[in-house]
Parts: C-alpha cells; sequence; structure tokens
C-alpha cells in the first residue's frame, strides 16, 4: 500500500473526525440508553483509527484525530455543564464520550502496536509520548480542582471536618461507626476508599513508566511525592481537606498503578518479544517475573 500524500492525510483526519463527533452526538441526541450511546461511540472511533493507521501507515495521524474529536467533544460538554444555549443538555454520558475519545485510540493503537510484529505502522512512541502528556496534563487539572476547590466533588467529601486531621484511620472509622449505627449508608465508605484509590493509580503507572531503570527507592519515594505534596498545601490553603489517610490511600493506589505497568510490560513482552516502549537496541528492562 502506497504512502498518502500529507494532505490527503490532513483531510482524512478531519474528515473523520467530523464524522466521529457527528455520530457520538446524533447518537446522545436520539437514543436514551448510556450503554448504546457509549458502545456506538467506541465503535465509531474504533473504526477511524483502524483506517488512519492503515492507511497512513504511521501513528501520528491518530494521535491528531484523537487530539481533534477530544477537543471538539470537551468542548459541546463544557459548554452544556456550563448552561449555554445548546440543543443537548447536560449529563454524565457526556464525560463518558469525552473519556473515550482519549481512551478508545489509545487502547487501539497499543493493540496495534503490540501486535504488529514488522513494525509496519510507525511511530508509536511518538504516539504514546503525546497522549499521555493530553491525559496528564487533564489529570492533574482535575486532582487540582478537587483537591482544592471547595465545592468540588461534594460526594467525595461527604464527612464534614473544620480542621486537618492527622489521626491515622479516623475518617474511616468514623464512617464504619457510623454506618454500623446506620447514620450512613455503605456506599459511603466504598465511595470514599475507591475514589482515594483509584485517583491515584495513573499517578503509580506513570511514575514507574517513566523511572523504570532507577532503583526501587527512587520510585517508592516519588510515589510519595505528589500526595505528600497536595496535603502540604491544603493544610495551609484549605485545612479541612488535610487528612493523613489521603497519603496511605494514595500509597496504594500508586502501588496498585505500578503493578498495572508491570502486568501491561508482562503481557507486551510475551506477545510483542519486546519491553513496553523500549527501542530495538534497548536491552529489556528486567527478565524477572516481578520486577517492581
Amino acid at each position: 500500500m502506497r504512502r498518502r500524500s500529507n494532505m490527503e492525510i490532513s483531510s482524512l483526519i478531519v474528515f473523520l473526525s467530523i464524522i466521529s463527533i457527528i455520530v457520538q452526538f446524533v447518537a446522545y441526541y436520539f437514543l436514551a440508553s448510556q450503554y448504546l450511546i457509549l458502545g456506538i461511540s467506541a465503535v465509531a472511533l474504533i473504526i477511524c483509527t483502524y483506517i488512519l493507521s492503515e492507511i497512513s501507515l504511521n501513528f501520528e495521524p491518530c494521535f491528531i484525530y484523537t487530539i481533534l474529536v477530544l477537543f471538539i467533544s470537551f468542548i459541546i460538554t463544557l459548554l452544556t455543564y456550563l448552561g449555554a444555549d445548546t440543543l443537548i443538555p447536560y449529563t454524565n454520558t457526556l464525560i463518558g464520550i469525552v473519556a473515550l475519545n482519549w481512551l478508545v485510540p489509545t487502547i487501539h493503537c497499543f493493540l496495534r502496536n503490540m501486535f504488529d510484529y514488522g513494525g509496519r505502522i510507525e511511530n508509536f512512541h511518538t504516539f504514546y509520548r503525546n497522549v499521555s502528556i493530553i491525559f496528564i496534563l487533564f489529570y492533574l487539572g482535575i486532582l487540582i480542582y478537587g483537591s482544592f476547590a471547595a465545592d468540588a466533588f461534594p460526594w467525595v467529601y461527604r464527612m464534614k471536618t473544620d480542621s486537618y486531621n492527622f489521626t491515622p484511620f479516623w475518617s474511616i472509622a468514623t464512617l464504619i461507626e457510623d454506618y454500623i449505627n446506620r447514620m450512613v449508608p455503605f456506599s459511603d465508605i466504598t465511595t470514599y476508599l475507591l475514589s482515594r484509590i483509584l485517583t491515584y493509580i495513573p499517578y503509580g503507572f506513570y511514575v514507574i513508566l517513566l523511572l523504570r531503570n532507577k532503583s526501587k527507592l527512587i520510585r517508592f519515594i516519588s510515589l510519595l511525592l505528589l500526595p505528600s505534596a497536595i496535603e502540604l498545601f491544603q493544610y495551609f490553603i484549605i485545612p479541612a481537606r488535610c487528612d493523613i489517610d489521603d497519603i496511605v490511600y494514595a500509597i496504594i493506589g500508586g502501588v496498585i498503578g505500578a503493578l498495572w505497568f508491570h502486568l501491561t510490560n508482562v503481557i507486551y513482552r510475551a506477545i510483542s518479544g519486546r519491553d513496553f516502549l523500549a527501542k530495538e537496541s534497548d536491552f529489556r528492562i528486567n527478565s524477572r517475573t516481578l520486577y517492581y
């Protein structure tokens, strides 16, 4: 298959981006089922990403396509959330569409690269670096907003306190006691724990990815840096959010993220014969079964 010109690829990227957005928001407007909307959106993204990678034999057009659909869907979602005069109402499904517009092309390109034994499609490293930068910017923005905005995510901060907490596990113990006394539902406990643990799984993944050739001590200290910094700033800016337990749950989430990276690398190595994001000239990260 001959390589297409830059003009042809650029036109195709714009065309497929427009088609994807139209399919997603037409489905959102006319269909009631959240799962059906997200399913149709995912299928459209997979088809368009596949077409781009096959025609261009390069992952970089897939990144540009990802940026376009992500940016357009984010702007539409933001406008509806702010109450702008739009044709569609705001629901959480819009957040799902925005997330899919990053997640589906990333997973698709990851799988294509993992099973691409001959290196037929180029520049996966550049693609993954760029989509990771976009994700990290979104991630840090949401993390900072959720950590320091007084009214952010009230379902996460249902326990109201007036000051900081340096007593380990006081918050979760209070929630459990309230549940036993039937003052709060069990979902409050799971929400409290999962929201704090899941938040730092991506952080753990990227810390180990970036520092995979460093010592275990450096990687472990790095897992502590972000949650400790957030709690320190909360102590001075918004003391009611400062809780020593958050660092503990962040470490748990970070370790899960580290194991997630390890599992990703094991699967990638088993199928492709090389480490995830390793260059052809690089040695494998480590041949042991459990490296981290």
